[in-house]
């Protein structure tokens, strides 16, 4: 089983990879727990391209996949993935956006009103035991 993977790409810094010449926010890669390859565009103008088709939603990514970005700029998907394998990898389930449900995040608000309640109660008891000192 592969480990999981997640890469933001476009031209804006605040992705995890920046390519100069095509849109701020252009395109998504993942990988799943059992190593399948995704790409998912995130409805440029400029467009992506696998192979000969333009890309509307989300692929699977084959290893001779030929990927292009606005039409002519050539990305090789998969040197991409072996370089930033170690560093992106995430707790989270990744999937295609169009897969992604609206309480994917319900888990991790959940855990950190947990992680309150218990620091409040740690607080309270010992505000307990220091006013039976006292």
């Amino acid at each position: 089983m592969s480990k999981k993977l997640y890469l933001k790409i476009g031209s804006d810094s605040s992705n995890d990879i920046v390519i100069e010449n095509i849109d701020r926010f252009h395109l998504e890669l993942f990988r799943d727990k059992e190593g399948n390859v995704f790409i998912s565009d995130l409805n440029t103008e400029s467009g992506t391209r696998v192979n000969s088709r333009r890309l509307t939603d989300y692929t699977q990514l084959q290893e001779n996949d030929r990927v292009y970005l606005a039409e002519t700029i050539f990305f090789n998907w998969q040197n991409f993935i072996e370089e930033h394998d170690e560093s992106f990898i995430k707790d989270k389930d990744f999937a295609p956006k169009s897969e992604k449900k609206g309480a994917s995040n319900t888990k991790t608000k959940k855990q950190e009103y947990i992680e309150i309640a218990i620091i409040y109660g740690a607080i309270l008891l010992m505000l307990f035991f220091l006013a039976l000192r006292f």
